[in-house]
């Protein structure tokens, strides 16, 4: 399954295509930083402290969120329509799951207060089968049960090439066989055995669908099903109440079979990056749930405010991103050229230094993360020298190629995301003294999405990933054809090792192996790798039980500890 996925759950922006499944996103798209400035000790929502039961009562959460409100909410979503705001909605509406949650060790356990399975599946003695009980109070939101029946609807849906996308893609080509025995009963056999946590991860990643509702719609076609604009059936917690132009708001579900929610409703509101945390200061929302690394000391100075922090094993970071079939780009001496001509430590300051260097694709939080490969330090000397072993010349300050053309390139970058486009003028301006012409675009998001990912007409992408917990989510990006490998990296030593350490059980023999491939990987630099991104979000100090979780972020990959906040008077 995909991690590492394009796609920015970082301070100030709306992702590309992620992950709206719990599961999935525990797997790939999460932003928790490595490093933080105050660490808060890692503690599950259970483990927080319990407020008085009068407390307890009532509450609408209002959260400003940046990308604008979501047009989709299909659990199953098109890349382009799975936005953050779309990823935290349906947190709160599909969010059920057959076992999520992780524990202190960041290990899957079962809840009981959550999840639709009794516990964690029983596996065959070959790894490759897994067993789900459901439980028997689960019910869909118009009060229907919810069967096995449901899961295998999803599963047919879903698993249809037509249907599938980026990492649930690599989900589907990973399961053999997925049957529904009887009512409780959901049996997924894997192709071959995986690493334990990989496994877990992808035999529970199918969750189901309402069969009552969707059964003889479209898929995907929101003219022709309205389901997929505004589901009327759920299994989460909260159900939509109403969705405007401005805010967007989620009541508890009255047919919720789990632990309930304190919150009555969370309300999400449209903001951009100069409202944010303004709507914050100025009471207007009880969570500046995302807001640009340069209001962060504003933000410590908002009396009514908490700032949270935290340090965590997987992380979000900046990636330059070279499209490997591109003139002087495709020419490996030109792109280690264009690396050695960046200092990352001058990077952080448009973080505002809520960041640190990085020198691969696993974080700096990450156990799997290898310190062996070259890291491209600055040296603007051998940049230029590695120029002019690759046959460029320069002519009055111009770089030429061997055919005497001058050397230009773009850079692209989504204008929702003003660190990039720092970072972009930071290297055009790098690259301008090795005589080299870089053209630098902002986009906006929807445009940038679209000429970058699907039509790859980049010469460099500014590219924000987040990290999963387990080094297999790096997949689909560095794979040969891989659903995310936007700039056409192959190796094909690397797509062998690949699948060795997919189903290595051994950790520390896995470890070795995707040392090799990180090691690999970064010696043929399809990719820039340049800045870890610390985590942060700042709410109203009356919002209580607020426990940042070291594997994963606030809202969408936090046990569905949404359930656990309440609202002081």
């Amino acid at each position: 399954m995909g991690a590492h996925v394009p796609m920015d759950f970082d301070a100030e922006e709306a992702s590309l295509p992620t992950l709206t499944r719990r599961r999935l996103i525990q797997l790939s798209a999460v932003s928790a930083a490595a490093i933080a400035c105050q660490p808060v000790a890692p503690a599950s929502p259970s483990e927080s402290a319990a407020p008085t039961s009068a407390a307890r009562k009532g509450g609408t959460l209002r959260t400003s969120t940046l990308g604008g409100l979501p047009k989709v909410l299909h659990p199953y979503p098109e890349p382009q329509n799975n936005t953050t705001p779309a990823a935290d909605a349906n947190n709160l509406i599909w969010a059920n799951l057959l076992s999520i949650d992780y524990d202190k060790t960041l290990d899957w356990r079962a809840d009981p207060k959550r999840d639709l399975a009794k516990d964690l599946p029983k596996i065959s003695a070959d790894g490759k089968t897994f067993t789900f009980t459901l439980r028997d109070d689960i019910k869909w939101s118009d009060g229907k049960p919810i069967t096995s029946a449901d899961f295998q609807f999803a599963w047919d849906q879903a698993s249809k090439k037509e249907n599938n996308w980026v990492s649930l893609t690599t989900v589907v080509d990973r399961i053999s066989s997925f049957k529904t025995p009887d009512a409780k009963t959901v049996e997924v056999t894997l192709k071959e055995q995986l690493a334990r946590f990989l496994a877990l991860n992808i035999a529970a990643a199918i969750a189901p669908m309402p069969r009552q509702v969707w059964e003889g719609k479209p898929w995907l076609d929101a003219t022709a099903n309205p389901e997929v604009l505004k589901p009327s059936v759920v299994p989460g917690p909260y159900v939509i109440k109403e969705i405007t132009a401005e805010r967007a708001t989620y009541a508890r579900n009255p047919n919720w079979w789990g632990k309930a929610p304190n919150l009555d409703e969370v309300s999400f509101i449209g903001a951009n990056p100069n409202t944010v945390l303004e709507l914050l200061n100025t009471k207007q929302v009880e969570w500046a749930q995302s807001f640009p690394p340069a209001q962060y000391a504003q933000a410590k100075t908002i009396p009514h405010a908490t700032v949270y922090e935290w340090s965590g094993a997987t992380g979000s970071y900046r990636v330059m991103q070279f499209n490997l079939d591109r003139p002087n780009i495709k020419d490996r001496k030109f792109r280690e050229a264009l690396a050695r001509s960046i200092r990352r430590d001058d990077l952080l300051q448009f973080e505002e230094n809520l960041a640190v260097p990085q020198y691969g694709f696993y974080t700096n939080g990450s156990k799997w993360k290898f310190d062996g490969a070259e890291k491209y330090d600055f040296d603007l000397a051998k940049a230029k020298q590695l120029l002019t072993d690759a046959g460029y010349k320069l002519d009055a300050g111009v770089l030429k190629d061997s055919a005497g053309k001058a050397v230009k390139i773009d850079v692209l970058w989504p204008t929702t995301s003003a660190p990039r486009g720092k970072i972009a003028t930071y290297a055009q301006q790098q690259w301008k003294q090795l005589g080299i012409d870089a053209v630098v675009t902002g986009m906006e998001f929807n445009a940038f999405v679209d000429r970058y990912q699907r039509q790859r007409d980049f010469d460099i992408a500014m590219g924000s990933f987040s990290a999963g917990l387990d080094p297999d989510g790096v997949t689909s990006q560095i794979q040969t054809g891989g659903s995310q490998n936007a700039n056409g990296y192959s190796n094909k030593r690397v797509d062998e090792l690949l699948p060795l350490g997919a189903k290595e059980q051994d950790d520390a023999k896995r470890k070795t192996i995707y040392d090799e491939i990180q090691k690999l990987v970064m010696d043929d630099l399809a990719n820039y790798y340049m800045i870890t991104l610390k985590n942060f979000t700042a709410f109203d100090k009356k919002v209580k039980d607020i426990v940042p979780f070291k594997g994963g972020d606030i809202l969408r990959q936090n046990n569905l500890q949404v359930i656990d906040w309440w609202l002081e008077a």
